[in-house]
């Protein structure tokens, strides 16, 4: 089975839900997920374009209410807080689903609000998406500039609300900028290796290493730009290398899922795309794809332990450790 650290579906909940659609997970999400042997995830609260810059706080609003509608009438999923409700769903057979953050533009300078998350069920964050707000910058931003003053008090609310603290989509000051100030385990959901992709939102082998000391786990990313930078190399067999690059360098013990599916999404929601071809990787275009991925690891030589810890034991050793 596999844990996939990087889900947008609540977004695809959200537009469904505002056009008076319900049940939504079960009815366009499940099935495909059932194919891909995904037991459960991070789904993130996202403030797509082009809420993301004009109204980020009624946006998250809207999330919200539609995660509180598709879990009152929801019997195929439960909503985790720790890794005792993981062990739990699993138990009865539930897809489970951690509530996350991807960034927290909506909060502006009100730090209180991350306990309106909390309080919401959210047990992961990230400081930015692609944008730089009050608390950090995003791989989009100022390259000079890092975590701001407010930031730092909101790293600090996060560790001590015991939150997951997500490295992915800040730009390389802010990265080392939190994991100056962090001493126990982060994740970057879904980033892959610079070395064999050179974008903004890949880590280094600098990068890769403090992760390792962190003892961190990265959650390798199929969206089709970070896998390779020529269009017709963005495969699957390319993104297996990812994996591999990552266990040679720091460790299998490092490396998770985090696919960043995204193929049911309407393209007005991104700047990176406009069609399912475009932005999709040859050989993995959505979760059902995802056992075809498995068995490569198996060809390029990965050991049962080493993949059932990619699958999903290694993001739950960390989730044990934070999620108490």
């Amino acid at each position: 089975m596999v844990f996939d650290a990087h889900s947008d579906i609540w977004t695809d909940v959200t537009i469904r839900s505002l056009k008076g659609e319900s049940d939504i997970f079960k009815k366009y999400h499940l099935e495909r997920l059932q194919k891909g042997n995904i037991e459960g995830g991070i789904f993130v609260i996202w403030i797509d374009p082009p809420h993301a810059t004009t109204r980020p706080y009624e946006r998250f609003l809207e999330i919200a209410e539609a995660i509180k509608k598709e879990v009152s009438v929801s019997k195929d999923f439960v909503i985790v807080k720790n890794y005792d409700d993981i062990q739990k769903a699993k138990a009865e057979n539930k897809f489970y689903i951690i509530i996350g953050a991807e960034g927290l533009s909506s909060i502006g300078e009100n730090l209180d609000l991350i306990d309106t998350y909390y309080d919401l069920g959210a047990r992961h964050t990230m400081l930015t998406w692609n944008e730089q707000n009050a608390l950090a910058t995003g791989a989009k931003g100022d390259e000079t500039r890092g975590i701001t003053e407010l930031g730092k008090k909101a790293i600090q609310k996060i560790v001590d609300k015991k939150m997951i603290l997500d490295v992915s989509h800040l730009n390389e000051k802010s990265f080392w900028d939190v994991t100056e100030l962090v001493e126990g385990p982060v994740i970057a959901s879904h980033s892959n290796a610079k070395a064999l992709c050179n974008v903004a939102r890949n880590l280094s082998d600098e990068q890769l290493l403090r992760m390792r000391d962190l003892d961190a786990v990265i959650g390798i990313n199929a969206f089709n730009e970070f896998i390779h930078n020529t269009v017709s190399e963005q495969t699957i067999d390319n993104f297996v290398k990812h994996a591999v690059y990552i266990a040679d360098k720091i460790g299998a013990e490092h490396v998770g899922c985090g696919f960043d599916f995204f193929e049911f999404l309407p393209s007005q929601t991104s700047d990176s795309f406009t069609h399912q071809d475009v932005y999709c990787t040859k050989g993995l275009e959505d979760c059902s794809k995802v056992p075809d991925f498995i068995q490569k690891l198996k060809q390029v030589g990965f050991s049962d332990k080493e993949i059932d810890g990619i699958c999903y034991g290694n993001f739950h050793r960390v989730i044990k450790k934070i999620l108490v």
